[in-house]
């Protein structure tokens, strides 16, 4: 007997981490999958990560317009009503016996909210980490309250979704399965990904993404001050953005950045760029900045340094290469050019070997339906 499993996926960003693991749901004759395209996929401005999808050989079972109408966050809110709506009825017309979300995104509460409703097993992948300058922070715990099955990335992170009372059975630490993708890309060399960024070739440059810290008062200063050391560097380093997130302040963001590069011939902007060219541009970065979850992820496992700036990622573990600093254009700028001097060599990422996808596949076979819907709460043994 099959499992059907229905994958969600919102953003470019889950889908690069579950797209490994899905791939092996999709070959695998024990499961039947199904897959839900939402969120910033769905988007005119969010690089058609849609079509990227199917380029790799998935067909979405459904596709669900959340019809975001800007960055406030009434207009985000709206967004996942809408969201809850749609997924709410694709769950009921897909009948899966298992839906597979991952991360800590509000559209990805969306579609724990109404798998909870509709009865149906939840497993999550990348709960217990910890962003606290961000809402995801409260999103991620709350789905983890709402999962059934957890695959973690890290024993500390192993050790928060056991602190919430889940049974430590189905707690399951597998390392990010953004790391096998890492693992099974090929990557550009450096000539092509200029060329297929549409960079001139400069003998340095940065990766540089950078999203609403959605705590922060005013995001659109710290993406000020981040630019501003970015301007400091001068022409000579090359600059590659990638888009901001759909959160509240992101169009506000991304119109900041899109103003930068118009301003400056040594930078470029995309919305996204694939998993090709942005491992490529990992390889090749003299470092990654910004505040994304990349930086912390998967830069480490190619040596490249990472400028964190700001609390967006705070409390997340973090290997060596990692540089913390605040969103002042001072701490930035040092950061930058501590990062461009530090020698990557033998740093050891943190979430895990490579091989995610395959453990949590293997645990998906030997659970099976999971059974009751019904959690115990586990207690920690009183001291």
């Amino acid at each position: 007997m099959t499992l059907t499993v229905c994958a969600v996926t919102s953003t470019r960003a889950d889908w690069g981490l579950m797209a490994p693991v899905l791939a092996l749901l999709r070959d695998d004759p024990a499961f039947d999958l199904q897959l839900i395209v939402t969120g910033q996929h769905l988007m005119p401005d969010a690089g058609d990560t849609a079509a990227m999808i199917a380029a790799e050989g998935f067909m979405a079972s459904a596709t669900i317009d959340m019809k975001l109408a800007g960055d406030t966050p009434e207009a985000v809110t709206s967004a996942l009503a809408t969201g809850i709506d749609g997924l709410g009825k694709a769950f009921a017309r897909l009948r899966p016996d298992l839906v597979l979300i991952l991360g800590d995104r509000y559209e990805i509460l969306g579609a724990a909210t109404a798998a909870t409703l509709a009865r149906i097993p939840i497993a999550h992948i990348a709960g217990g980490d910890l962003t606290e300058g961000a809402v995801d922070d409260a999103f991620r715990h709350a789905i983890t309250k709402m999962s059934h099955l957890h695959f973690v990335t890290t024993d500390d992170a192993a050790q928060r979704v056991r602190q919430m009372g889940e049974d430590p059975t189905r707690v399951i630490v597998t390392g990010s399965p953004g790391l096998d993708r890492i693992r099974t890309t090929p990557l550009m060399d450096r000539t092509a990904l200029f060329a297929a960024v549409g960079l001139p070739p400069l003998d340095r440059f940065l990766m540089v993404t950078f999203h609403p810290e959605t705590l922060s008062a005013d995001s659109r200063a710290a993406c000020g001050e981040m630019l501003a050391a970015l301007h400091q560097l001068g022409p000579e380093v090359g600059l590659v953005f990638s888009g901001s997130n759909a959160d509240v302040e992101g169009r506000a963001v991304g119109g900041m950045i899109a103003d930068f590069v118009r301003s400056h011939p040594n930078a470029v902007l995309h919305a996204s760029l694939g998993s090709a060219r942005y491992f490529s541009a990992l390889k090749h970065a003299d470092a990654v900045v910004g505040n994304s979850s990349s930086g912390l992820y998967e830069a480490p496992s190619f040596g490249t340094p990472s400028v964190n700036i700001g609390d967006r990622q705070k409390g997340r573990v973090r290997a060596a290469s990692v540089i913390d600093v605040a969103a002042r254009q001072a701490d930035i700028y040092r950061g930058l050019q501590r990062a461009m001097e530090m020698d990557g060599t033998g740093i050891v990422n943190p979430y895990g070997d490579g091989h995610a996808a395959e453990k949590i596949v293997a645990a998906l076979k030997a659970v099976g339906g999971l059974g009751t819907l019904q959690k115990r709460f586990a207690d920690f043994p009183k001291a």
